[in-house]
């Protein structure tokens, strides 16, 4: 994840009347750093890894396993027992989408020599022990691409219902507001592409078919407005928030 300040992010009806001139100054911006240098020569190739986690709480006693929003907490305390007391700490802790999760990097960039890759592994585990120490005993790292229940009912602790209304962040009829990082950056981001398309984000998922599947398997959704109705495919899985895949795990080289 990119440089988060704090500030008040613009709502989509504000960026449109700077659009032109963001543009312009991007290109502008970019041609000035290019040619300042477009000359350079034998630089040594920085590079780095992002993995994302998502926090997880093993609930035994009624067999559920949920997705924990507490990754503000977790990244705070993290970051005051790393960078904050040793800036050459051997880790990183930055905010995710998802307020369930949590990016680790290393601390520094990797070199341009092959010896560097000896060391990559090394600070995957160190990164992933550092942030399981501060979980609390139920708790776990899960670093799958996508959370089983991603969007059913109650996959969230503390438990919240969506709200598929205007006023809400994503609108969705799975994806809770409350899962979405408390940062505005994110909210802003999410409300103002669903203004921006004048829906909200559809996608839709052939759904895997046994001897058990309806054919034509078509959902229904007690909530919808009338949106989900049109947007949803036969024999698809439809989802309607930018966190179904914003709110996925992965693993970047950069």
């Amino acid at each position: 994840m990119g440089l988060l300040s704090q500030g008040s992010p613009l709502n989509w009806e504000e960026t449109k009347k700077h659009a032109d001139h963001v543009r312009k100054h991007g290109i502008l911006q970019f041609l000035n750093i290019y040619n300042k240098v477009k000359d350079r020569q034998k630089d040594v190739l920085k590079w780095g890894d992002e993995v994302e986690y998502m926090l997880v709480e093993m609930d035994d006693s009624n067999e559920k396993v949920r997705l924990v929003l507490n990754g503000k907490d977790v990244l705070e305390t993290l970051q005051e027992k790393g960078e904050k007391i040793n800036p050459n700490h051997p880790t990183l802790w930055r905010p995710e989408y998802g307020s369930y999760m949590i990016e680790g990097t290393p601390g520094q960039p990797y070199g341009g020599t092959m010896s560097e890759f000896n060391t990559v592994e090394d600070n995957m585990g160190k990164r992933r022990r550092e942030a399981a120490s501060v979980l609390n005993k139920n708790e776990t790292l899960l670093a799958v691409t996508s959370f089983p229940r991603l969007g059913c009912p109650g996959f969230t602790q503390p438990e919240y219902k969506p709200t598929p209304v205007e006023k809400g962040v994503s609108k969705s009829l799975f994806f809770p507001d409350e899962a979405i990082n408390r940062h505005p950056r994110f909210s802003t981001l999410t409300r103002n592409i669903r203004h921006r398309r004048g829906e909200k984000v559809v996608i839709n998922v052939p759904i895997f078919k046994d001897e058990n599947t309806p054919s034509p398997f078509v959902e229904t959704f007690p909530e919808d407005d009338g949106e989900a109705a049109r947007g949803a495919l036969p024999d698809h899985i439809y989802m309607d928030a930018m966190g179904f895949g914003m709110g996925n795990c992965c693993l970047q080289v950069k």
